[in-house]
């Protein structure tokens, strides 16, 4: 990678428009989620108005995936695609991706708004691209930067985008191309953030992705149940990722949009009728239900766990499509609680490595695991995640490899 003044400049000018964009689409998402699921309900008087709805959400997906295509695109899609052509479709698919989006989260989905941003991002930037004398390098670098900064900016997680430069390794021969690329990620994830939470401070808006712990409190105890708390992590880790090749296989052998989209919200539908921790992605909820999980028992925490991660596959099987990242780690943490409220030594601790494990079997990649995690938990635990995750990696490969 060149480091040049003019593309550094370009990427912190990329920074502030990723941290925008992110911005106002999840202000008009909360604004349509609140019409929905606040303003309409206080009209009405009917327990079952999250299966209505929901049928009704599924209804207008499938509608919009039989007439109009199958968006929005996922983040797997759009890299493919980036990878194969050089470049990311958007004549007319940068709205398309919009409004099938914000059907998506509007309507309940167990998913995150991390993909449809991706493929719109993605849209932007070949637009821009095509407009500028770029080489194919420049171009593919410049989506890099603004995917990190994209995931940076909504999981308050500044690090991820710098340690997506990690994740193949650092040699000798790549030192310098790995600090510049490092160099850049910092540039254009600063602005983002920046952008981000200046126009996000124009909107009324909740604590999003943080997680109440138990004060940290050290006991030796702990140690024994650490190896647990990670065999825990991994085998639902292992579980969520099941999850997702079963519903892949359903959808499948029913290749119906219309039908798949309206089952897919009679069930979330149902679920939703039992509890509202089962509805959305979950970064607006996960501090609430950290809050109150040591009060619940151990059966409503495992309901929600497994719960949310098979209704996220589900959703995104039956063509709810989103993100899958912010549901993972919600359902990972209320797994994680039943064996904190088992073994009270450092509970914190024991949630921080297990949901480092899960999440680092569905992700796949351990210091975009860790840092994602960072500002999750308290910063003492942070050595004991990097280590689960750097560990619990050739594992999770294994796995997936098997499966």
């Amino acid at each position: 990678m060149n480091f040049n003044l003019v593309f550094a400049l370009y990427s912190c000018l990329l920074g502030f428009l990723v941290g925008a964009l992110a911005s106002l689409f999840l202000a008009l998402s909360n604004l349509l989620i609140h019409l929905v699921w606040t303003t309409v309900p206080e009209q009405l008087d009917t327990s079952l108005y999250p299966f209505w709805i929901c049928l009704f959400g599924g209804l207008l997906i499938g509608l919009f995936q039989t007439y109009i295509g199958d968006y929005p695109r996922t983040m797997h899609q759009t890299l493919e695609e980036f990878k194969t052509t050089g470049r990311v479709t958007y004549e007319g698919a940068v709205v398309k991706n919009t409004v099938a989006a914000l059907l998506v989260l509007t309507f309940g989905a167990s998913l995150g708004p991390e993909a449809a941003l991706i493929s719109i991002l993605g849209g932007l930037m070949t637009w821009v691209g095509d407009r500028m004398t770029w080489t194919l390098q420049k171009k593919e670098q410049l989506l890099e930067l603004g995917i990190g900064a994209m995931l940076s900016t909504i999981f308050y997680a500044p690090l991820i985008g710098v340690s997506e430069a990690f994740e193949d390794g650092v040699t000798r021969a790549n030192f310098k191309h790995k600090s510049v690329k490092i160099v850049l990620y910092g540039l254009t994830t600063a602005c983002g953030i920046f952008a981000f939470t200046t126009i996000n401070r124009l909107f009324p808006h909740e604590v999003l992705f943080s997680i109440s712990t138990p004060k940290v409190n050290w006991t030796w105890e702990v140690l024994y149940f650490l190896i647990p708390a990670i065999l825990i992590g991994t085998g639902f880790g292992y579980l969520f990722v099941m999850f997702g090749h079963l519903t892949d296989t359903v959808a499948r052998k029913y290749p119906h949009p219309l039908g798949l989209a309206v089952t897919a919200g009679a069930v979330l539908g149902l679920f939703g009728t039992l509890s509202s921790y089962f509805l959305f992605s979950g970064e607006h909820k996960i501090l609430e239900f950290s809050r109150i999980a040591f009060d619940q028992s151990v059966f409503f925490l495992i309901s929600i766990a497994v719960g949310k991660a098979f209704l996220t596959h589900i959703c995104f099987s039956f063509g709810w499509r989103g993100g899958k990242i912010f549901p993972a780690v919600f359902s990972s943490t209320a797994m994680a609680f039943v064996l904190a409220s088992f073994f009270p030594y450092t509970p914190g601790l024991l949630i921080a490595v297990s949901v480092a494990a899960s999440c680092t079997v569905i992700l796949k990649q351990p210091f975009v695991t860790a840092t994602l995690l960072l500002f999750l938990f308290p910063l003492q635990f942070f050595p004991f995640i990097l280590l689960v995750a750097v560990l619990i990696k050739p594992l999770s490969v294994r796995l997936e490899g098997r499966a």
